[in-house]
């Protein structure tokens, strides 16, 4: 509790830095679009502290349904360099990806995965159902087994609150193996090139996780 207070104190601190330099910066530059760039910028901040306090110290109720909103990525590593080199692969990834797996529907804001409380799963685009399987989930932790189809492919991964949703992390390359698995049951035309392009970022960020990123 005392690390949350603290972490929530530095955010406030934070955020009356940003608006004591937007005004500043905003009279020395004149003009308002600078004053939006800070702005813009210590909220991106606060979010990402945010985001921080919410994955660490709020556990997800998953059951229901959820809107999945877009590729999920993190990089398990204390080497904040490394982190802030990885950046723009991570985003080149995340679009490659996301591209990828429209080929089968699982768009932003059109697909879904809905976690039932008999412990079973679906994985749906509109009405249509691409997966299906169980899953066990404790302590933040989530098993998802799929079905036949897929090869009873199991998945483990992280389950952590976002400031929109959840986020849902597996190792990169078990995510991979899903998106291969999911193309060729929904029988969609890919690219191999993509696919290989996807794969090598993949190999160049170590520590590296993908998953979903979902809204309910």
């Amino acid at each position: 509790m005392k690390k949350l207070i603290a972490i929530i104190a530095a955010m406030m601190l934070v955020a009356s830095a940003a608006n004591a330099q937007s005004g500043l910066l905003g009279k020395i530059l004149g003009g308002s679009s600078s004053e939006s760039s800070v702005a813009n910028a210590a909220g991106n901040v606060l979010e990402s502290v945010l985001g921080t306090v919410l994955s660490q110290t709020v556990t997800i109720s998953l059951p229901g349904t959820w809107t999945y909103a877009g590729i999920a990525s993190a990089i398990e590593t204390e080497n904040t360099l490394t982190t802030l080199a990885a950046g723009a692969y991570k985003e080149n990834l995340e679009n490659k990806l996301d591209g990828y797996l429209q080929k089968i529907g699982i768009v932003p804001g059109v697909a879904t995965i809905t976690f039932n409380s008999d412990n079973t799963f679906a994985i749906a685009t509109g009405k249509k159902t691409i997966a299906t399987g169980t899953y066990t989930y404790e302590n933040k932790v989530i098993d998802m087994k799929f079905g036949k189809v897929y090869n009873y492919l199991t998945m483990t991964g992280t389950v952590t609150a976002s400031t929109s949703g959840c986020q849902i992390l597996f190792d990169a390359d078990k995510f991979l193996e899903f998106a291969k698995k999911a193309v060729k049951v929904v029988g969609a035309k890919s690219s191999s090139s993509t696919l290989s392009t996807i794969a090598g970022l993949t190999e160049q960020l170590s520590g590296l996780k993908l998953g979903f990123d979902m809204k309910k």
